[in-house]
């Protein structure tokens, strides 16, 4: 299992569900690996740095300090 972080926000809707992504949201590639699928190219293996996508300079700042996954 590994940490994937979303560089940009979306909204997805697959079925019934619906599924909102904010960026720098963690998701691991084993629960997570339909939501990544939905969009992947908007999603990295490390933390983002700011200005990659919609990571702002705080938000990067935050997911150095404080990482989730494995």
């Amino acid at each position: 299992m590994a940490a994937n972080y979303a560089t940009a926000g979306f909204t997805s809707q697959v079925g019934t569900a619906a599924y909102s992504i904010q960026p720098g949201a963690t998701l691991d590639t084993i629960t997570d690996a339909a939501k990544i699928a939905l969009w992947a190219a908007n999603f990295t293996a490390t933390a983002p740095v700011a200005g990659a996508g919609n990571i702002t300079g705080v938000m990067a700042g935050y997911l150095a300090a404080y990482p989730r996954g494995a």
